[in-house]
C-alpha cells in the first residue's frame, strides 16, 4: 500500500504558478465531510488477556427447581439434593490485520510541497520528529488511522474463516458466528442475489442492489418476526437489548412510520403511533420498537457498499446481505486481544537506507459472541 492523490490533475490546474500556489495553501483547504469510523471499542466489550486459541469459559448456574423435597417433620432421616453447575465456552480465534505506508519525501511535487507548506525532504538528517508532525505526514497518519478503525469494524463483524479474500478471511466475526445458529435467525428474502425471471417463473436472473431495497412493510414486519421469536427465549427481559440495524434500513423505516401515522387506511398493516415507539415523531436515530432501542450502524452500510467481496462490484449489482439486523446486549459482542493496545499498533519511522518514511499500522483480536443470547435477521 502506499499514499497516492490527485492533486495534480485536479487542483494544480487551479494554480498557475508558485504564486499562486502560495495562495493556495493547505489552511485553505475546505475538507469534504468525510465519513470517520467510530471507536469500535466505544459500543463492544473488550476482553483483553485472549490468547489464539484460548476458552471464553462460561457458568451456567441452573437453579434446581425439584430441589427440597417435603419429609417427615416428625423423623430425623433427611433427603440429599442434586447440585449442578453446567460449563461451557467458545474459543477464540485472533487474527493480525496490516498495512505498510510507505512514501518517499523526494517524490512530492515542488508545488504540492507549497501547497502543504512543507520542503523537499533531501537531507536525512532533518528527518527528525518534528518533521514527522508537519501538516502533511499528520494529515496522513489520521487517514490511516481511520482506515485501521474501519478494518476492525469490517473484520469483527463480517469477517468469515475460510472467506476467498483476504479482507475477511481470518476467523469468524459476529454476523458468521451469529448466523451457525439457524433457530435464532430470521430470514430477509430481500437479501436474494437472484429473483424470478418475469419471462419464465421457473427460472432465476440476478438480482440488482435496487430489488434488494427492502420497503418499510417489510422492515416493520421483519422486526416484528425477530421480536416475536426473541419473545420465546427463556433468556427474553433478562438483560437490556438493542436492534442494531443498518442506516439504510433505519431511514425508510422512519420515513415509513412517518406516513403510517398521517394516514387513515394503512394497507393492512395496524395503525402505528409514535408513542409505541417512545417518541413524538419518527427519525431514523432517534427509534425504538417494542420499547427496545434502534442504533443505526453506518459502518455496516459502508463496508457492505465499499468493500469489493461484499459489493458485488458496486454500482447496481446486488450486494451479500445488504439488509442486516441484530438484535442483542451489547456485552454479548466481545472483542478479543492480548493487550488494549495492541488494538491500535502505530509506528511511524524514517528509513535512511531507502529515504522513505514508513507507516507501520496493526491490528491484533479477534470476536466471540459467548452467550446463544440474541436475534439475527439477514
Amino acid at each position: 500500500m502506499s499514499y497516492t492523490d490527485n492533486f495534480k490533475t485536479e487542483l494544480l490546474p487551479l494554480i498557475d504558478d508558485l504564486i499562486g500556489a502560495a495562495n493556495g495553501t493547505f489552511n485553505k483547504l475546505i475538507f469534504k465531510k468525510a465519513f470517520l469510523a467510530s471507536d469500535i471499542t466505544k459500543d463492544h466489550t473488550v476482553v483483553t488477556g485472549v490468547r489464539n486459541g484460548s476458552a471464553v469459559p462460561i457458568i451456567d448456574p441452573e437453579v434446581n427447581f425439584e430441589a427440597f423435597p417435603f419429609i417427615d417433620a416428625n423423623s430425623c432421616d433427611t433427603e440429599e439434593c442434586d447440585l449442578n453447575t453446567s460449563y461451557s465456552g467458545v474459543t477464540w480465534k485472533l487474527g493480525l490485520i496490516s498495512c505498510r505506508v510507505p512514501i518517499c519525501l523526494r517524490t512530492f511535487d515542488d508545488k504540492f510541497l507549497v501547497f502543504w507548506n512543507s520542503y523537499k525532504m533531501l537531507n536525512p538528517a532533518k528527518v527528525d520528529a518534528k518533521y514527522l508532525k508537519t501538516a502533511l505526514l499528520t494529515y496522513i497518519t489520521n487517514l490511516i488511522v481511520n482506515s485501521l478503525e474501519a478494518a476492525k469494524w469490517r473484520v469483527e463483524y463480517f469477517a468469515e474463516d475460510g472467506h476467498s479474500s483476504d479482507l475477511l478471511n481470518g476467523f469468524d466475526g459476529w454476523f458468521a458466528q451469529a448466523e451457525s445458529d439457524p433457530n435464532l435467525v430470521v430470514s430477509i428474502a430481500k437479501n436474494a442475489s437472484t429473483k424470478p425471471d418475469p419471462t419464465d417463473p421457473d427460472e432465476t436472473i440476478p438480482a440488482t442492489y435496487a430489488d434488494q431495497k427492502m420497503t418499510g412493510q417489510e422492515i416493520y414486519e421483519t422486526l416484528l418476526a425477530m421480536y416475536e421469536l426473541y419473545e420465546t427465549q427463556e433468556w427474553a427481559h433478562d438483560k437490556p437489548m438493542e436492534f442494531r440495524i443498518t442506516k439504510q434500513m433505519a431511514v425508510t423505516l422512519a420515513s415509513y412510520l412517518n406516513s403510517l401515522k398521517d394516514t387513515a387506511c394503512c394497507d393492512g398493516v395496524e395503525r402505528l403511533n409514535p408513542d409505541t415507539f417512545g417518541l413524538k415523531s419518527f427519525s431514523f436515530d432517534k427509534l425504538a420498537f417494542r420499547g427496545i432501542p434502534l442504533k443505526p450502524m453506518p459502518e455496516w452500510d459502508k463496508i457492505i457498499n465499499k468493500v469489493t467481496a461484499l459489493n458485488g462490484g458496486g454500482g447496481n449489482a446486488a450486494r451479500v446481505n445488504p439488509n442486516r439486523v441484530l438484535l442483542i446486549n451489547k456485552s454479548n459482542l466481545l472483542i478479543g486481544t492480548e493487550e488494549r493496545e495492541d488494538l491500535s499498533m502505530l509506528d511511524i519511522f524514517y528509513e535512511k537506507k531507502d529515504k522513505k518514511v514508513y507507516f507501520d499500522v496493526e491490528a491484533y483480536l479477534g470476536a466471540a459472541i459467548p452467550l446463544r443470547e440474541y436475534i439475527l435477521a439477514i
